[in-house]
């Protein structure tokens, strides 16, 4: 996994945790990241970012090899690995602050908060700014008497001593929302009538890791795995291995259907068949998928004639994760050119490959793009799977056609395709 995410690992951690924290807590927190990366990823929620290199200090660099592919597991699953600055004293169950009991996120106490005045704070509040706040209004007859209770009451606290939900002028407000919504450090709070003074103790929302009692634990000899098996309840440390990114499509089932074969020729010009170049472009194409650990099936291997109904029933057998149809075009005009690709109406994955595939072959071959369109081909419509049909290039335009015939040509055309099919699985290589 570090193969391809060290540095994003790294700008992540130097992000997110001072430099002059200990090593081991540092190391904590590139495990943390990686475990939340490679969860994004498992789920299909991982988002490219852009970053400066120049922003990774280099112990985050250090700290990232020091664990190499190590994530934080739950049940074989990579855990959401909470963390915050300071907890005050204790960290927090999940129901708190996600509604729902995640075993992992357990509340314990942390010796080292306790006794951290570094992480009290006093905030004073106007009422006119709670008010606000909070789109509540109190009476302006200046007779009327008020307790502090009529403005603020606490209702219920956490097993960490948070504020659970609080009554802000007689409406019930979630702890996490009130704190959220007057920049208070933590909902670890209490409060006098001088304005509204509120004393807050902590940092952050209280679950998972806790970075300043991660640090101090780690000036007192704890290593990364201890400090980590202390804020996380019954989780293991697994090494991800790198054997999937050396073979990104493990297990997909892809189907590759070079068009037309035997006595259909498709389009032809004095020197080439569309048939021909069809299959080349296929099985290079198989050669390469199957190197990267995909299952390949095709319609035909050999030049013979496959009729459509009988290459549909190969499609449904097969069961594939992706189709791709391979052909030519042909027009009455030599100077028309390049590359386009057909999904089926609403199949938003035969688009999403399909102009992957256009861009590449426009940016790395310079070969037109033309656009991918919604259309009912037969193959893509009765098959009933995610699909391209892709017209590779024009047989009827001389210079296309010169360089259809080039093996170098046609090896660079199955690269480009394999390299979009890699694009659209980005976020399932390690899955």
């Amino acid at each position: 996994m570090d193969r391809k995410f060290r540095n994003l690992i790294a700008y992540k951690v130097s992000k997110n945790i001072p430099q002059e924290f200990h090593m081991q807590a540092i190391m904590c927190q590139a495990i943390i990241e990686r475990t939340n990366v490679f969860r994004n990823i498992s789920d299909g929620n991982f988002k490219k970012e852009e970053f400066n290199i120049e922003d990774i200090y280099d112990k985050a660099l250090e700290a990232v090899d020091n664990t190499h592919n190590l994530v934080i597991m739950f049940n074989d699953s990579p855990i959401c690995a909470y963390y915050h600055v300071c907890c005050g004293g204790s960290t927090e169950n999940s129901e708190y602050l996600l509604n729902t009991k995640i075993d992992y996120l357990r509340g314990i106490t942390c010796e080292e908060c306790i006794i951290n005045k570094e992480s009290e704070n006093i905030v004073d509040v106007d009422l006119e700014e709670l008010e606000s706040a909070f789109k509540c209004h109190m009476s302006q007859n200046l007779m009327n008497e008020y307790s502090v209770n009529n403005i603020l009451k606490v209702l219920g606290k956490t097993n960490g001593n948070r504020i659970e939900n609080i009554l802000v002028f007689n409406e019930e407000v979630k702890g996490s929302v009130f704190s959220e919504n007057l920049n208070l450090d933590s909902c670890r709070f209490g409060f006098r009538p001088i304005k509204i003074r509120f004393y807050t103790k902590g940092i952050g929302h209280g679950l998972g890791l806790c970075q300043y009692g991660a640090n101090e634990k780690a000036k007192n000899n704890w290593n990364y795995e201890q400090i980590l098996n202390h804020y996380y309840t019954n989780v293991n440390l697994l090494k991800i291995d790198d054997f999937n990114l050396d073979l990104p499509l493990k297990n997909k089932k892809i189907f590759i259907d070079a068009g037309h074969g035997g006595e259909d020729l498709g389009y032809t010009n004095e020197l080439l068949t569309e048939k021909e170049i069809s299959l080349r472009v296929t099985l290079k194409l198989q050669e390469k998928l199957e190197k990267a650990g995909a299952y390949v099936y095709l319609s035909r291997s050999i030049d013979e004639y496959i009729s459509l109904d009988k290459r549909v029933d190969m499609i449904k057998k097969s069961n594939p994760d992706f189709l791709i149809s391979i052909h030519l075009n042909k027009s009455k005009f030599e100077g028309v050119s390049g590359a386009e690709a057909i999904y089926y109406w609403g199949d938003i994955n035969g688009k999403s490959i399909g102009e992957n595939i256009l861009s590449n072959l426009k940016n790395n071959m310079n070969i037109k793009n033309r656009g991918a369109k919604e259309g009912r081909i037969y193959i893509l419509k009765e098959s009933g799977c995610n699909g391209v049909y892709c017209e590779l290039g024009y047989i009827s335009n001389p210079l296309e056609a010169e360089l259809l015939a080039k093996d170098d040509f046609i090896d660079n055309i199955a690269d480009n395709i394999v390299c979009s099919i890699f694009e659209y699985y980005e976020n399932n290589i390690l899955t």
